[in-house]
């Protein structure tokens, strides 16, 4: 798939495109009160460029196994949440950590780049029609994994995501980031 078709899918699924009205206190703080901007299933936040992002409702979290051929298992975790900046622009966050015949995921750095026996990758889309990410291709970041199980992960991420698709330019930097997702 290429990047732009992620970017689209992303935003397809875990951006509300449908939402409106509302506003916003300069803060980041998002003043609507339909829209409540706390991850129902715990915390996913970040600072992109500068302004402070966090996941809105429900955080999509999947722990996958894949067999790649006779021989090798790829085991990844992955997240997607959509939370919005300053003026109601939605930021949809997708993230993933991958360990190649190794067992499970476990807790670690999962730097982005190609699987040598780990990874991560990293992709964001905005309403305004602009993608970012962090991949073998392209970026660059890691994911730590401080704490993982059957239904719970937590960590913290850091990525300067190239631009991909769309209206984005520059490089989006992605600080501080944090997540305890229940799932």
């Amino acid at each position: 798939m290429r990047r732009s078709e992620l970017v689209s899918l992303a935003l397809a699924i875990v951006v509300p495109l449908g939402c409106g009205g509302g506003g916003s206190d300069n803060t980041g703080t998002v003043t609507d009160p339909l829209l409540s901007c706390t991850a129902t299933n715990g915390s996913f936040t970040a600072t992109l460029n500068g302004q402070t992002w966090t996941a809105c409702g429900q955080v999509t979290v999947r722990n996958d196994i894949s067999f790649l051929s006779n021989k090798d298992t790829l085991r990844t975790i992955s997240w997607a949440g959509s939370g919005f900046l300053p003026g109601n622009v939605a930021y949809a966050i997708v993230m993933s950590a991958s360990k190649l015949n190794g067992g499970t995921i476990s807790p670690g750095t999962y730097a982005v780049g190609l699987v040598t026996p780990t990874n991560s990758n990293f992709i964001v889309g905005n309403s305004n029609n602009a993608g970012w990410a962090a991949s073998p291709t392209g970026g660059s970041g890691s994911v730590t994994i401080t704490a993982v199980s059957a239904n719970h992960v937590t960590g913290t991420f850091t990525f300067d995501a190239a631009p991909t698709t769309g209206t984005a330019t520059g490089t989006l930097q992605v600080r501080s980031g944090k997540f305890d997702l229940s799932f």
